[in-house]
């Protein structure tokens, strides 16, 4: 297979795997699958609250590309399931502190390891030697990806 073709399968293989990560029909399926009823950007906003530590509004939606009145919105359901508590800043009083919740990790627990198995089962039956391939050719392609200049 020439360097071109080989290129395009990446290209085709990775718009995929984008498009599937992204998709309503496959987070919906998630989302019934264990018990839950956040949205794709709920879901991000709990994501980035459980990695990254509590958060103020504008950086929550600065970190997400998403408008302060969607940030608000989501946090705003989030908070009102439970997931995550609101606190003023310590230094001013006008800033909202967004920070995940022990029941919010949880579920956000709950759904990746959900997640996990359906990996797990996607990638079942493969030698573990192409799993290993599959694992450091994805590693390497991220490091390569993140190194680039935007």
């Amino acid at each position: 297979m020439t360097p071109d073709a080989d290129l395009a399968r990446i290209e085709h293989a990775l718009g995929e795997l984008i498009r599937l990560s992204g998709s309503r029909r496959v987070h919906d399926g998630r989302m019934r699958a264990v018990g839950l009823s956040l949205s794709r950007t709920e879901l991000r906003f709990l994501g980035r609250l459980d990695d990254g530590g509590a958060s103020s509004v504008s950086s929550l939606a600065d970190a997400l590309d998403v408008s302060q009145p969607t940030a608000s919105r989501s946090l705003r359901t989030l908070e009102d399931e439970g997931y995550v508590t609101r606190r003023p800043h310590s230094g001013d009083g006008r800033v909202a502190i967004y920070a995940i919740t022990s029941k919010g990790r949880k579920e956000r627990k709950r759904l990746l390891e959900y997640m996990h198995t359906q990996l797990a089962d996607a990638l079942d039956g493969l030698p573990a030697r192409r799993r290993r391939d599959i694992a450091a050719a994805l590693g390497e392609l991220v490091d390569r990806l993140s190194a680039r200049p935007e």
